[in-house]
């Protein structure tokens, strides 16, 4: 019933497990947006699911619980799981809670690329920066030995006039 409402309202690519174990292996094939798992779960705690899969990538975790404890609560929270849903609860709610969680990593991740964006973009003008820096550099070592060379030959000029007695000029 909770893959059709998924299905239905956010139209995923959903891939249902039915162990822990296998969830972290088809997640470090291929990684989900959304992961929704119980929290009492064989062989692992949901709340450890969620701290190993959180070491991969940054995505929301919904975890479904009979009768959670407030450590469990705690632990989950802790390891990054989105939202906690106590069995009876609403479809309703938990796709409002997926969607939600949905749209937030979206927005984190259009952040980040804009983000790196604008790292190139500062290191691109950085650089340009330095290369221009260094041209006008270039510039005025050949203006100023130019200008060197230009007070040289006038002073030659005017050492050779002095010399043949010619009158300066004023």
């Amino acid at each position: 019933m909770l893959v059709g409402a998924l299905i239905e309202r956010l139209h995923p690519h959903i891939t249902c497990v039915s162990t822990a174990e296998e969830a972290l292996s088809i997640e470090s094939e291929q990684t989900h947006d959304l992961i929704i798992a119980e929290l009492d779960l064989k062989h692992m705690p949901g709340t450890r699911l969620a701290e190993k899969l959180g070491s991969y990538h940054r995505r929301p975790m919904i975890l479904l619980a009979d009768e959670p404890s407030t450590a469990d609560v705690v632990r989950a929270l802790r390891a990054g799981v989105q939202d906690i849903f106590i069995k009876p609860f609403q479809a309703s709610d938990l796709l409002d809670s997926a969607q939600r969680s949905l749209h937030a990593l979206e927005m984190h991740r259009r952040h980040q690329e804009r983000h790196q964006r604008m790292r190139r973009l500062v290191k691109r003008v950085l650089r340009e920066r330095r290369d221009l820096r260094h041209r006008t550099e270039l510039i005025c070592r050949d203006l100023v030995g130019a200008h060197r060379k230009l007070v040289h030959r006038v002073i030659g000029f005017e050492e050779v006039r002095d010399t043949r007695g010619l009158p300066r000029s004023q």
